[in-house]
């Protein structure tokens, strides 16, 4: 079974560890597979490390232009016609032109789509009517092509369903394997960030999130709002891993509210998994997700978590409200952090238990039969 993964970008973010982590996975299962992305040096770099084939496609950008979206379709039909794939997994939005591509040739490889998301169609994506209209649109027309569409939540097979996006499909949950996560003792973790912020965080209570500084992630939230989080919890610090478009954006919030000696970002640290131990709560304020990789490792770091109720993030935390929190509503997130603070243990124990729900080896065995499946078909 020979299977191409394709995703936009080969950056870190969560659906790139996703593409890594399968893409191991299926190589131990036997699997020949290979690894297609855009622009970024994380995919790129690990890839190597196993063996795993890659391929960068320049004309993969994370972008709406007619003419990238042409060179793609061009650009993936050469790469399928000269390896002769079974399968090729396609794994984010501008990648699913790439049904074109295989539509063009004479020996159809199947083809796959993981939904991470619903992206501009998520109720929560502040965008122009007509925009959410052609995304719409361009959905329907691609879905129509593919042999099994994908989701890694429920929430977001219900909404896709809603739409009339599918009237089919499976919910496969990403997945870690917990003897590959090496987490920094938490006094570790502290003098880490201490050291990375100049400031002993020793005596903190430290709010932490892991995520690209970009709008779906939302973190304005949690800076605008700083000072009533401050003014409820005195002892409060906010570290944010992450890099993106907004970080410069950001750090001018940051410095006109006069918070630059609470509110921390770090930047892109590799392996940040590693040093959430130091948090006391992780948090995530995003607009919409599809399942978090980082809320996972969260969970497998056994710390409280506080996020969003938008996308997976419900199912997560397996419907625990006090973990959940409404979009934008810093009252209640405020209350939540207060109590989580108080009960710190007892959210530090459920999460532990939620662990085996997100098993890599179930995720891995879950994608390959359906390889299987849909190459029997």
């Amino acid at each position: 079974m020979k299977v191409l993964l394709v995703i936009t970008k080969s950056e870190i973010g969560g659906a790139q560890v996703f593409v890594l982590k399968l893409a191991k996975s299926l190589k131990k299962l036997g699997v020949d597979v290979h690894v297609a992305a855009g622009e970024g040096n994380f995919l790129f770099n690990e890839l190597p490390k196993y063996d795993i084939p890659h391929f960068y496609l320049n004309s993969l950008k994370r972008d709406i232009s007619i003419f990238n979206a042409l060179y793609f379709i061009f650009d993936l039909f050469k790469l399928l016609k000269k390896n002769d794939f079974d399968i090729v997994h396609l794994n984010s939005t501008n990648t699913l032109l790439g049904t074109l591509s295989a539509r063009l040739l004479k020996r159809r490889p199947k083809i796959i789509f993981t939904f991470h998301g619903l992206s501009l169609l998520d109720k929560n994506y502040k965008s122009n009517p007509i925009l959410k209209l052609l995304s719409k649109f361009y959905f329907k027309l691609l879905i129509r092509l593919i042999d099994k569409s994908i989701f890694v939540s429920q929430l977001n097979f219900n909404e896709a369903k809603e739409y009339k996006l599918v009237d089919t499909g499976e919910i496969i949950y990403n997945g870690l394997c917990e003897s590959e996560l090496s987490f920094l003792a938490r006094e570790d973790a502290i003098k880490f960030f201490s050291t990375k912020c100049n400031l002993d965080l020793s005596n903190f209570f430290l709010i932490g999130s892991v995520g690209r500084l970009s709008y779906p992630k939302n973190y304005e939230f949690l800076i605008l709002n700083y000072i009533k989080i401050k003014k409820a919890i005195p002892e409060s610090k906010v570290i944010i891993i992450g890099d993106g478009p907004n970080f410069n954006l950001y750090q001018k919030m940051i410095k006109k509210l006069g918070i630059e000696n609470d509110f921390f970002l770090v930047g892109a640290i590799k392996n940040s998994y590693k040093y959430i131990k130091a948090f006391d709560v992780f948090t995530l304020p995003s607009c919409y997700e599809g399942l978090s990789i980082s809320l996972i490792e969260a969970i497998f770091a056994e710390i409280p978590i506080l996020a969003s109720d938008v996308g997976g993030n419900r199912e997560i935390v397996n419907d625990n409200y006090d973990q959940l929190y409404q979009l934008d509503n810093i009252e209640e997130y405020i209350s939540k952090l207060i109590k989580i603070k108080n009960n710190k243990s007892q959210y530090q124990k459920y999460n532990a238990n939620m662990k085996n729900r997100f098993s890599l080896k179930d995720m891995a065995d879950k994608y390959y039969s359906v390889y299987q499946n849909i190459l029997i078909k």
